[in-house]
């Protein structure tokens, strides 16, 4: 089986770039997803470049930090920084967000990504929230138009029109919070779900920025403790799977 094991939120801050780049070199992970509006966006840019063999897709963001495009309004306060994810939920599902403006963001945020000379391999986004009411379709559609594959939580959207945009067999973000053990991992590897499957984790060192900026702070610095560590890397290697990152699905 393919596994893809992909670092959520690459760019967020420096300690979070560093552990995601500590947990390639030394782990499991072989994929990871950039924030195009968060202040480290620059140093992941940079050791990107230096770690070609790191896949590289874009983390889309509607709930964190600053919109790459400046204000909107309805996904943002007047200066420009996103809505909290319970309100950019509400906004959703009552057919209250304007489309054209994620869509809008999402293309700021792509091309930025584009600009700092990587070429992403796949998206996905910021709190799910790509699975919202009205903005999947808006998701979708520009998966299609870059040719990048995606997360997906819900293959049978990818019908019609979106029928040849290529994700994993399956799909499993249970490795977060008390769930980030080896023990765990090894459950989510263990049941043969296809050929091919992504875990998604956020390892990082825990610096000012992260913890004064995220709930989801200290926690991460066990997850890259299990994603760096032997016991993982031989239970892999032992089961016959295949470490990868979305280029090569």
């Amino acid at each position: 089986m393919k596994i893809i094991v992909n670092a959520d939120d690459f760019g967020h801050s420096k300690g979070v770039n560093l552990g995601i780049i500590e947990s390639y070199r030394n782990g499991v992970v072989r994929s990871t997803t950039m924030m195009a509006g968060m202040p480290g966006f620059g140093h992941a840019a940079r050791v990107s470049r230096r770690n070609p063999g790191l896949g590289v897709g874009v983390h889309l963001t509607l709930t964190a930090g600053k919109a790459v495009g400046g204000a909107y309004r309805t996904l943002t306060d007047a200066d420009g920084n996103f809505l909290k994810l319970t309100e950019t939920e509400r906004r959703a599902r009552a057919g209250e967000l304007d489309l054209a403006e994620v869509e809008s963001e999402y293309e700021a945020q792509i091309r930025k990504v584009y600009k700092a000379d990587i070429i992403p391999d796949h998206f996905d986004s910021h709190h799910h929230t790509h699975k919202l009411p009205g903005v999947s379709g808006v998701f979708l559609k520009l998966a299609k138009k870059y040719g990048v594959k995606v997360r997906m939580y819900d293959r049978s959207l990818l019908t019609g029109e979106y029928a040849g945009i290529v994700t994993t067999d399956a799909f499993d973000d249970t490795f977060y919070g008390g769930g980030a053990t080896a023990e765990r991992l090894r459950e989510i590897i263990s049941p043969r779900r296809g050929a091919s499957l992504e875990i998604m984790c956020h390892p990082a060192y825990c610096d000012l920025f992260l913890f004064k900026n995220s709930s989801y702070n200290t926690r991460r610095f066990f997850e890259m403790d299990v994603l760096t560590g032997k016991e993982i890397k031989d239970f892999i290697k032992a089961n016959g799977h295949e470490l990868c990152s979305f280029a090569e699905l």
